[in-house]
């Protein structure tokens, strides 16, 4: 079952333009991992929605001082970003459709899309990656 620009914008109606960008590549992404009953459509498009305020965000938003925290300490060991004040967070920050944040989670969805996201988080920014 897919899904057409009309439907995601009644689904989501701030997308406005952007809806015609993702449609396609939600649509892959959804048969992809097998997204699709009607439920497990509207749970995705749901988190889809609010992680990405209606598909406006691909890149966290958050100022340097906002993401430093998760750069060192217990909140950035929990994201598996290393110990070092090495800019791990502003570098593995919220990104994609459903903002992969922390390093070990770039390493994740690395490994299952087949990218380098490690070296090349930017990648998750891209409409093709970010569904």
């Amino acid at each position: 079952m897919s899904i057409t620009t009309q439907q995601l914008l009644q689904i989501l109606p701030n997308a406005s333009s952007r809806a015609g960008v993702f449609v396609p590549v939600l649509n892959v992404a959804m048969s992809k991992y097998a997204i699709v009953t009607r439920l497990r459509i509207a749970a995705f498009l749901a988190q889809v929605g609010h992680e990405s305020g209606q598909l406006r965000y691909v890149r966290e938003l958050g100022s340097d001082q906002y993401l430093d925290k998760y750069d060192t300490g217990r909140l950035a060991e929990r994201l598996g970003n290393t110990p070092e004040d090495d800019d791990d967070g502003q570098l593995y920050r919220g990104r994609g459709l459903v903002q992969v944040t922390g390093r070990d989670n770039y390493a994740a969805c690395a490994e299952a899309l087949g990218l380098d996201l490690l070296a090349h988080p930017e990648l998750l920014e891209l409409p093709e990656h970010a569904a």
